[in-house]
């Protein structure tokens, strides 16, 4: 009984504050998913590391770099792959300990490091997600999303749907910035 009552004042607690994303602040983070997909009818698994920074430049919307690592597995053969991109968030709602978006990112991408010629990929994505503060400034993240992997020269192209979770920190901001100045 003492844990639930525990709790329920923590979930209370919780849902009062707001959490930091707003104008000049930094979400600095990132997710890591595994997809599988077919690529005529060969199964591929990948597992994703993308790192990035978001700056906002209103309490809604935020635009930042991103770092793509992935690891390709298929029939007993692994590929590296890198790549950059640059992503816009915006943000559904501007209070409360849970944030919703919608974000788009453009890159580019080599899809095979180990390769004498290496391709270069152009990349798209779409996604819709949440982030879950744990407190003021860290969240837990989690993005449903769709990336269209494209090779002009081959006309060959890869879609990848995938579900990938992550950890996101909220640094600076607008209030913290003035209470600085204020000291």
């Amino acid at each position: 009984m003492k844990n639930l009552f525990l709790f329920l004042v923590f979930v209370s607690f919780a849902y009062t504050l707001n959490a930091q994303i707003q104008k000049g602040s930094v979400l600095l983070g990132g997710t890591v998913g595994i997809n599988n997909f077919s690529d005529e009818g060969e199964s591929i698994t990948t597992f994703h590391l993308s790192p990035r920074a978001i700056f906002m430049v209103s309490d809604r919307f935020g635009l930042g770099p991103g770092l793509n690592l992935a690891i390709a597995t298929s029939d007993g053969d692994t590929e590296g792959s890198l790549g950059l991109s640059l992503a816009s968030r915006v943000y559904f709602n501007k209070t409360g300990m849970s944030r919703f978006f919608a974000q788009l990112d453009i890159g580019a991408e080599t899809p095979d490091l180990g390769a004498d010629d290496i391709d270069i990929l152009t990349t798209g994505g779409l996604g819709i997600g949440a982030d879950f503060f744990l407190n003021e400034f860290v969240a837990i993240e989690g993005v449903l999303g769709y990336r269209r992997l494209q090779n002009f020269d081959a006309e060959a192209g890869v879609n990848v749907i995938g579900l990938n979770f992550g950890v996101i920190a909220s640094i600076g901001g607008k209030n913290q910035i003035e209470q600085t100045l204020q000291s």
